[in-house]
């Protein structure tokens, strides 16, 4: 069962008198589901997952390779894990002495500790960033402006990235020019290199195998061992999953801006076509700009609210948790059915997991870890999964904390291991309350502030950081507004810069100078293929073309897929049913275009009032006139 609907059952059922409905469990099923939990967790964020993240770290090429390499890796970090234990047993000796029940308490109750720290931390900056984000994007020029503010640094840590890769690309290109033919001395290593070649991103080979030209990079046989490929794939991988992290950030990041962009450029049209992916648009344009520009950001602003209004609750319930100045604890045990108890107590558990979450996905660990839509690297995916799982159980205990009574079984199994010592106990009763201090770091944005105290600037300031902390919002009065426009103005030329740059490449039907170098014959008949194919796809030269159903291509303009036609145009557009008229409309044209119509008309008609095309009669043929055209030679 899904712990924020376990956690509400075991405790509204504890303490209210009322059988709660639909979800009554015995206590026995509840104590066995908290335990199942709790130890599956437990084995797969301190065995099982940081045992999968070395393992796909690993360099290894074989399987078994990579098993030894990350037991290797996970033994010193479970020594580390023995040296803490160690101290806290010995605390444990001098408080309440030692037995078998008392160390799976201490284990459970450091585990806790550890982890509520960093729950704590994120769920604290999660219930400000999140708010505030909302309202940001209530207004259509703020959200435009606050992305602009994040896209030069983008560009400037993608740019490095890129520079770093190119180091270990231009190596697996000599070695791919120079280790993989069919020789007997380079076939142990052939496949290995061939496997890194095939993985390098099709824009980087290209750009890497022209500079390979002109660099000497060489790489001898003696040089060419295990201990060589294995850091050179467990390097190349780093900054490829880095490399696809941050180009899939920018794109993001990109679009975004390029549709905000097109809607605060439709308000004197009142109609709105996005210049990339409008295809996935079911809206008619007009009825487009009015859900972007008026229904989403009031949306957005009544959101906000919301979920401030609910961050304040929890803030103010963690720092007086445990007493009857708990808001949350007021609002819980007001005169509602249990139901109704039941259905608030999930919605704010499930809000504090989210902020957690939402800020642990925005953290960036030494530029390592990062998350991409649908194309995350296992070794980012099982950091993530071990933190994710990490954080469940201290919330859970954390939120029941905030209420007078904590009478629960829950309570009763986990609870007796955070009181078993005076030291866990305070140390429980006390974190939640510095929640405070994350909260005024993100509130006022003293992250990056604080990063300039300390010197760290430039590149390596990014080594940790929330992405969601915008560096231009510190600025105040005339100095911080100058600076922010002028990161405005070269966020618009970056985003200029790269729409021209992708205008040029659909505009490049013919690729004269590309991958295939070593064989140009090749080339040139993919060329000429690609002109006949034009030439017959022309519709003007077929017998059967019809003007009025035909469209100028010179009022057909193409970005990125999409199909950008006039405004006057779509406005004529009927919406979803005018869609789905013009689709049937269009297969009965062509079913006539196809079989045409049989009637009785003289031939001499002309073939578009007959439904169809008709070869005209040889009898009818005037073979004088044909005589007494000029025949050129």
């Amino acid at each position: 069962m899904s712990i924020i609907f376990l956690l509400p059952m075991d405790y509204i059922s504890h303490n209210t008198t009322e059988q709660l409905i639909l979800f009554n469990l015995p206590d026995k099923a509840i104590l066995y589901i908290w335990k199942i939990n709790y130890w599956t967790t437990f084995i797969l964020t301190w065995l099982i997952l940081p045992m999968l993240q070395e393992f796909y770290k690993s360099g290894h090429q074989k399987a078994l390779a990579k098993l030894k390499d990350s037991i290797k890796q996970n033994i010193k970090f479970q020594l580390i894990m023995l040296g803490v234990s160690l101290l806290g047993m010995f605390y444990l000796i001098l408080e309440v002495g030692i037995t078998t029940s008392h160390l799976k308490m201490m284990i459970i109750a450091l585990s806790h500790i550890y982890s509520l720290i960093i729950a704590t931390w994120l769920m604290g900056h999660g219930l400000i960033s999140i708010p505030r984000n909302k309202w940001i994007s209530g207004s259509v020029i703020k959200e435009l402006n606050y992305n602009y503010l994040k896209l030069p640094k983008l560009v400037d840590e993608l740019e490095d990235i890129k520079i770093t890769f190119r180091e270990q690309v231009l190596v697996v290109v000599a070695l791919k020019r120079n280790f993989t033919s069919d020789s007997a001395e380079d076939f142990m290593y052939r496949d290995w290199i061939l496997k890194l070649y095939a993985s390098i991103p099709a824009e980087i080979k290209e750009n890497v195998e022209r500079q390979y030209l002109h660099e000497n990079t060489q790489v001898d046989r003696h040089q060419l061992n295990d201990s060589f490929m294995t850091k050179l794939d467990a390097n190349f991988n780093s900054n490829l999953h880095r490399f696809i992290g941050y180009q899939s950030e920018y794109n993001n990041l990109l679009s975004a801006i390029i549709k905000l962009e097109d809607i605060l450029n439709s308000t004197s049209t009142k109609t709105l076509s996005f210049r990339i992916d409008n295809h996935k648009t079911l809206l008619s344009p007009r009825l487009n700009f009015i859900y972007h520009y008026h229904i989403r950001p009031i949306f957005n602003r009544i959101t906000s609210i919301l979920l401030a209004l609910i961050s304040f609750i929890i803030l103010q319930s963690e720092f007086f948790h445990s007493t009857n100045l708990s808001l949350l604890n007021t609002l819980i045990y007001s005169k509602y059915p249990n139901i109704i108890r039941f259905l608030l107590s999930s919605l704010i558990f499930s809000y504090m997991l989210f902020c957690a979450l939402n800020s642990l996905t925005h953290l960036k660990i030494f530029n390592v870890y990062n998350l991409v839509r649908r194309d995350s690297d296992p070794v980012s995916t099982s950091w993530y999964t071990t933190y994710i799982a990490r954080l469940t159980i201290p919330l859970s205990y954390n939120f029941i904390t905030m209420f007078v009574s904590r009478e629960s079984i829950f309570e009763d199994w986990f609870g007796k291991s955070i009181h078993l010592t005076g030291l866990f106990n305070l140390l429980n009763n006390w974190l939640p309350r510095l929640i405070l201090i994350p909260v005024l770091l993100a509130m006022f944005h003293v992250y990056e502030k604080l990063k300039k105290r300390l010197g760290l600037t430039g590149y390596d300031s990014s080594w940790a950081g929330f992405d969601d902390e915008t560096e231009g919002e510190e600025g105040s009065g005339d100095g911080g507004v100058k600076r922010n426009d002028l990161i405005i103005v070269e966020a618009k030329r970056i985003v200029n810069r790269e729409l021209a740059r992708r205008e040029m490449q659909l505009l490049r039907p013919f690729q004269l100078g590309g991958t295939n170098e070593s064989n140009p014959d090749l080339n040139y008949e993919n060329n000429r293929r690609r002109e006949f194919h034009d030439l017959v796809s022309n519709n003007s030269n077929r017998i059967d073309y019809d003007e009025e159903e035909n469209i100028e291509p010179s009022s057909i303009n193409y970005f990125n897929g999409t199909i950008i036609t006039d405004p006057s145009a779509q406005r004529n557009n009927g919406g979803i049913w005018g869609r789905i008229g013009n689709t049937f409309s269009g297969i009965r044209n062509s079913v006539n275009k196809t079989f045409g119509r049989q009637s009785s008309v003289s031939p001499s008609v002309n073939s578009s009032t007959t439904g169809g095309y008709r070869d005209n009669s040889l009898d009818d043929f005037n073979y004088d006139d044909d005589a007494n055209e000029n025949l050129i030679v």
